[in-house]
């Protein structure tokens, strides 16, 4: 008998007994398809919160900004009107070497703006500079961005999100175009020249709305034409690749801090690559404990198809004694039952990840139609992970089918043929 023919011998009761085939590879089948599962939904949701965080300047930058109140000396007190200004962002580019530049930045939301057929829409209005689309990664649809004449003039231009310039415009090209911007009731209005239109973003999942009902404007024309104030709300600093983010902030808050000492405990940073690293920390956190669930759930599989493989081996006595009667060697023996065995932890690990994958694709679905900000659900099916699931079951099949297939192959050829099945 040669070993091909031990292999093949191990395969065939498998195919003849479906049903309990069936049943051994469940276990194996469930545990490897909810692993796997969950890990293409948890990386599909770590690839959207990387994607979102590009959309809003990538994770090499920062903002600083003031808190709207802080304890000391276990009371509730806010912070004095005092806030940053356009010299804090040239200190802070001077004297720390690992920012690239920083940006000033002041955000409202729910902004009125009409244009001169009455036309409204409600949208973002962002104060910037002129750096401010090459730092948020803004590309142009038409026309262009704010340049630093419209900095220092205090210009009344102004450009469009996608959105923003549909619901105004409709079809008609909006440049050139004068809408009405007013900052909040009852203020009056401030014509404003449409320069540029932005490409469609998408929707922040960080902030809830959409980027593309965005309305950018030079940051001194908001100070002087529509709010009378002086000071900037934010500060982003963008910093080099590789630096350490840490040792980045703490430095610009130290400047910030000598700069504005009355603002000393209200001054805070957001810094999105902290919340990626905190969000993986959590997902590895997951991955091990369904990684433990499922790992109980193979052994329970891995006991059920040593059984089966014992049952297989009582089944087969008469036939092991009469091929080794006719010259099978032990070792053809084991390679037979130990084939059964790694067969069915290898069916059980291919249905599991095929299994993973759909419902994976399932999750994902119903995912979009529970949070309906996020257009698609990536379903990220890791290769190593596939690999991992493999090669586990084969040492599954090694590990469970080895005693039975040693069993097997001690039997004499004279106590096999005489057992009765």
């Amino acid at each position: 008998m040669k070993l091909g023919d031990a292999i093949i011998a191990g395969v065939k009761p498998l195919a003849e007994n479906k049903l309990r085939a069936g049943l051994s590879i469940l276990g194996i089948f469930i545990g490897i398809a909810g692993v796997l599962c969950m890990i293409a939904i948890g990386d599909g949701a770590k690839r959207i919160i990387a994607e979102d965080i590009e959309k809003l300047g990538g994770a090499n930058q920062f903002t600083i900004f003031t808190l709207p109140s802080s304890f000391k000396r276990q009371r509730l007190v806010r912070p004095p009107t005092e806030r940053y200004t356009f010299e804090d962002a040239s200190t802070i580019e001077a004297e720390c070497p690992e920012v690239l530049y920083v940006l000033p930045n002041y955000e409202d939301f729910e902004i009125l703006v009409t244009n001169r057929n009455g036309n409204q829409t409600r949208v973002l209005l962002e104060a910037a500079t002129a750096d401010y689309a090459l730092g948020m990664g803004w590309e142009l649809q038409d026309g262009r961005f704010l340049t630093e004449n419209d900095i220092e003039t205090a210009a009344q231009v102004c450009v469009l999100g996608a959105d923003a310039a549909m619901e105004l415009f409709g079809e008609a090209s909006p440049l050139g175009q004068e809408v009405k911007v007013r900052h909040h009731w009852p203020q009056k209005t401030v014509r404003m020249r449409v320069v540029g239109v932005m490409k469609p973003k998408g929707r922040s999942l960080t902030w809830s709305y959409s980027l593309d009902d965005a309305l950018c404007i030079p940051l001194t024309t908001y100070q002087q034409r529509l709010t009378g104030k002086r000071d900037i709300e934010y500060l982003i600093v963008f910093f080099q690749k590789g630096a350490d983010i840490n040792s980045i902030s703490a430095s610009v808050k130290d400047i910030v801090r000598k700069r504005h000492p009355r603002l000393d405990s209200f001054i805070e940073a957001y810094i999105p690559k902290l919340t990626f690293k905190r969000l993986d920390h959590i997902q590895k956190v997951i991955k091990i404990a369904l990684g433990s669930i499922a790992g109980f759930s193979l052994f329970v599989s891995g006991i059920g198809i040593m059984n089966i493989c014992l049952v297989s081996v009582g089944e087969k006595t008469r036939e092991i004694g009469l091929r080794k009667s006719v010259g099978a060697k032990w070792i053809h023996i084991f390679c037979q039952f130990l084939t059964e065995s790694i067969c069915l932890c290898l069916c059980g690990a291919v249905l599991g990840i095929a299994g993973g994958w759909g419902a994976a694709h399932g999750m994902a679905w119903l995912a979009v139609r529970i949070v309906p900000v996020v257009e698609a659900w990536p379903v990220v099916l890791s290769v190593p992970w596939i690999l991992t699931s493999v090669i586990f079951s084969i040492v599954m099949g090694v590990g469970f089918g080895t005693y039975p297939a040693m069993r097997a192959a001690q039997l004499s050829p004279a106590d096999a043929l005489h057992t009765e099945n």
